[in-house]
């Protein structure tokens, strides 16, 4: 489980700054709903996929790209964000008690994936 530092009450880090951000970069594979398609994994399935729970460091690291080389999804290529990956820092705690910064533009984008988890 991941924990926040100040972010969830952030306006640059909140479900609808990642709405805005999912609509500028993923609905072109992902769908307006996020429910992917043949080739395109359903973003709304994440956590039933990992049985329930929602893996946030895992769809964190995935989309910031700090898991580069290691089997997160298999068969999953995903562009280089780029810009996402600049601006403003969030620390993210993990569950292990460590802390790492991340981009709120991540952040924001994984409090959306949330907000849609059937």
């Amino acid at each position: 489980m991941l924990v926040l530092s100040g972010a969830a009450c952030s306006p640059w880090t909140s479900p609808q700054a990642g709405r805005n951000i999912y609509a500028q970069n993923c609905v072109s594979c992902h769908g307006d709903d996020g429910r992917g398609g043949a080739q395109v994994p359903d973003l709304t399935g994440i956590a039933a996929r990992a049985g329930g729970t929602y893996p946030q460091r895992r769809v964190l690291d995935k989309l910031d790209g700090y898991a580069r080389g290691a089997v997160i999804y298999t068969d999953v290529e995903m562009p280089n964000f780029g810009d996402l990956l600049t601006g403003r820092l969030t620390r993210v705690q993990t569950d292990q008690g460590l802390s790492r910064p991340f981009p709120e533009q991540i952040i924001a984008l994984d409090a959306y994936l949330q907000s849609i988890q059937r």
